[in-house]
């Protein structure tokens, strides 16, 4: 797992320049693409936005909250419906900060309190890769709130109140592969927005980070180090073989983790 980590680390600084020639209009290369299909895949973007199998990204998946139903929107680039017509400007706005091209603001079940700590870079690999699937009509379907959370205003306030922007920082202390660790789990893997405990408000206790919550009806366990509940006593062989397969000798996925 380890040498996974680092080597995206790597991946990611070689494909700077194509990313500054993406930036400056260029097509993107296929190498930009394929590190955008690996952190969509990372990032599980296709786990909520994807309603029917036969139509990827297409949207329309409903995602059941405290506060109400959201449905995920069309991410093809369907220049009607999806993200067809974005600029990159829009595409970043987005996925860091919450903020759709109109400037209405997003619901935080779309995990942007976390995708704000990514690179640039990262972000348009992303785009760049999204921009290659096959355009999809597919409306959005407006969200069935409870009032008054119907109102995308009150989001400003709670941007204002619980929305930390910027980047992941590196710990300097720590390993590169430590800090590409940090950076998927805190950022692109959005772990937290299942298993952090949340306030009233549905924003995360940062205190208690990882240390497991529930989630639609699911437990989400604790992702920390503790001892007898946490993953202090997995291997680095034990994590990997989980992710990759969804069980190994001490537990098996269940839920929307399956």
């Amino acid at each position: 797992m380890r040498t996974i980590l680092t080597g995206l680390a790597v991946a990611g600084l070689a494909l700077c320049s194509a990313v500054a020639g993406a930036a400056l209009g260029a097509e993107p290369s296929l190498e930009l693409i394929a590190y955008g299909k690996v952190l969509v895949e990372a990032g599980d973007c296709a786990g909520c936005h994807t309603a029917d199998p036969a139509r990827p990204f297409a949207g329309g998946k409903r995602i059941a909250t405290p506060f109400g139903a959201i449905y995920a929107p069309n991410l093809t680039p369907d220049r009607d419906t999806g993200i067809g017509a974005w600029t990159d400007a829009d595409f970043t706005r987005a996925l860091r900060y919450g903020i759709a091209p109109d400037g209405s603001n997003y619901y935080p079940a779309f995990p942007y309190p976390y995708f704000t700590r990514m690179t640039k870079g990262d972000t348009l690999a992303i785009r760049a890769y999204l921009g290659t699937l096959a355009p999809v009509t597919s409306r959005n379907k407006p969200p069935e709130l409870r009032w008054p959370f119907g109102y995308r205003g009150l989001m400003r306030l709670w941007n204002a109140v619980y929305f930390k922007p910027g980047l992941f920082e590196p710990d300097q202390s720590k390993s590169a592969a430590w800090n590409r660790g940090g950076y998927l789990v805190t950022g692109l893997g959005h772990c937290g927005a299942c298993h952090t405990p949340k306030n009233y408000f549905g924003a995360d206790k940062d205190a208690q980070a990882l240390s497991g919550n529930e989630v639609g009806g699911w437990f989400a366990p604790r992702l920390d180090g503790a001892a007898r509940t946490g993953l202090k006593s997995w291997s680095e062989a034990d994590i990997a073989e989980y992710l990759q397969s969804g069980r190994n000798a001490r537990s098996h996925a269940g839920g929307p983790m399956a």
